[in-house]
């Protein structure tokens, strides 16, 4: 008895290659709902892509005012007001000691724990995209020692190497400061 496929005879190796790819393909939709996920804010950081977990993500300022405050370390850049609530505003460039780069107006992104919130002063907003938390890697060993402080991991997005920001690091350098 032979198969048909839009009325035209398969034999029995196409039959066999039709098969398997239906269950790789019914495998792989298995795989992407039994994925453990987590949504990741792009940005950048001079020429560097970096990511926070969108869950930790409170909200983005792309323009804002910064009131300076004295003796405080040269990576808290001073504070905003945020709807009655003081933040302070992190350069995280400084803190994960890269050079600043001249950006006109750079953008904040507002992040928290349960200990300390901080708007982190980057160089531009990407996009947020998903990655399977098995995906993720030990930071690059090519990273300085002041910037493995602050990467958790890394993990590729499209060919690009991004780096994880450890929001725990940040926020209790920020708050021990």
């Amino acid at each position: 008895m032979s198969e048909e496929l839009l009325g035209l005879p398969l034999d029995d190796v196409s039959l066999g290659i039709l098969r398997q790819r239906a269950e790789s393909l019914a495998a792989e939709a298995a795989d992407e709902v039994s994925d453990d996920r987590v949504g990741v804010l792009l940005f950048s950081l001079g020429e560097e892509t970096y990511g926070v977990p969108i869950a930790d993500v409170r909200e983005i300022y792309l323009e804002y005012s910064v009131t300076s405050i004295p003796c405080v370390p040269d990576y808290i850049q001073g504070v905003i007001n945020i709807r009655g609530e003081i933040v302070s505003v992190t350069v995280l460039s400084k803190l994960m000691g890269y050079a600043v780069s001249e950006v006109a107006q750079p953008q904040a992104i507002v992040v928290q724990n349960d200990e300390c919130v901080t708007a982190m002063v980057v160089d531009e907003i990407g996009d947020i995209v998903e990655v399977a938390k098995e995906a993720v890697e030990p930071p690059v060993s090519m990273i300085g020692k002041a910037q493995a402080d602050f990467v958790s991991g890394s993990v590729y997005v499209e060919g690009r190497l991004i780096g994880l920001v450890n929001l725990e690091r940040v926020l209790s350098t920020v708050g021990a400061g």
